[in-house]
């Protein structure tokens, strides 16, 4: 019986694996993901990395194989990217109560590291070639290859810039930068490939050898301004530095637009772990005020924040007054001169149309 069962279980498993390999590559390309286009870069790398390093290496160009060699740590940022972006959408928890952001911060940090190390190979074979210049190959072969790799670079740069603006990740947004830097540099590496090739027409090889060193580690050194002012971001959010001073002040603008709803405005502490930015105020609220009446500050409070900063976590932290505004028994609590002045005003603007209405008539 267990014998005349076995191929129907076999059946049954063969068609389990086949969705389960299904479902993961359906997975893998689903573009609504933030997941997507860091897949899609790892590909798009692999391609670059492998078509630029064989090339440089067999042709003799320095640029070319330097390109390749910025690819493959695009390749290792991808896989990093992959594997930080799949914890940093995790929402906070019990036990990291801020989220995963800081994985981001840390992968950053580690791919301008990696391309500090490629700087110094670059530096140290363009000094070897500057003493033995080495023959550069077949022109027409780098130019092609470069040509096509700076369509698909400027391609995959606008991809990721709209999925860095649809998910306000930052290493979504370094990964956008990167793939635009690195278009810039392919454009610089066909130019210095196409006055390689005019050279090489006019009987001046050698000094096409010693550009072609050259331009390898100028490139390089525009490659790292990315790393370099992402790189920083990243520290000062591993730090917990606050933020900088143009969002301090638009969440100030937030404050001072609902002032006279709160009797004083204590302070503000900020912070950002991944794309999720922490906005945490401290508010001073009329003693006798409900739960209610305190909640509904708070909820427009929030709304303004997260309008202004849509991946806000907006915390307020409310302790009621000293009753220091309260004189010979009467209170001059500024929240609620503020309001019966509105209720005022808005009084008087009800009978200055009522009166205005019969006139009209």
């Amino acid at each position: 019986m267990l014998f005349k069962n076995y191929p129907d279980y076999q059946l049954r498993r063969l068609e389990f694996t086949v969705k389960n390999i299904i479902s993961t590559i359906r997975q893998w390309l689903n573009p609504f993901s933030p997941l997507y286009v860091t897949r899609l870069s790892l590909l798009i790398c692999s391609v670059l990395a492998v078509g630029g390093i064989v090339l440089g290496v067999i042709e003799g160009s320095l640029t070319v194989q330097t390109n390749g060699l910025i690819s493959a740590i695009d390749i290792v940022n991808s896989l990093l990217f992959l594997s930080a972006v799949h914890r940093s959408v995790r929402s906070a928890d019990v036990t990291y109560n801020y989220g995963y952001g800081k994985y981001e911060s840390l992968a950053i940090i580690a791919s301008a590291g990696l391309l500090t190390l490629v700087l110094g190979f670059t530096m140290y074979e363009a000094i070897i070639r500057f003493q033995d210049p080495v023959e550069i190959g077949k022109y027409y072969v780098l130019i092609a290859f470069s040509v096509i790799s700076v369509l698909l670079m400027r391609r995959m740069a606008a991809v990721q810039k709209v999925y860095a603006e649809r998910y306000h990740m930052p290493m979504l947004q370094y990964d956008s930068d990167l793939w635009r830097v690195d278009s810039i540099i392919e454009i610089g590496v066909l130019i210095n490939l196409v006055i390689g090739y005019i050279l090489r027409q006019l009987n001046a090889d050698e000094i096409a050898k010693i550009i072609d060193s050259i331009a390898a580690v100028a490139l390089l050194l525009i490659a790292l301004k990315v790393p370099i002012t992402h790189g920083k971001l990243a520290l000062s959010q591993l730090l917990d530095k606050t933020l900088p001073d143009q969002v301090q002040f638009d969440i100030l603008a937030v404050i001072a637009e609902n002032i006279n709803r709160m009797c004083e405005f204590k302070s503000v502490h900020t912070r950002q772990s991944g794309k999720d930015i922490f906005i945490e105020l401290d508010l001073v609220m009329p003693f006798d005020y409900t739960l209610e009446e305190t909640f509904a500050l708070e909820r427009d409070i929030s709304k303004a924040l997260i309008k202004r900063f849509p991946t806000a976590v907006p915390r307020v932290y409310v302790v009621p007054c000293p009753r220091d505004c309260i004189h010979s028994g009467k209170s001059f609590c500024p929240v609620k001169l503020a309001k019966e002045k509105e209720v005022k005003n808005l009084l008087n603007n009800e009978e200055n149309s009522e009166a205005k209405s019969p006139e009209s008539e």
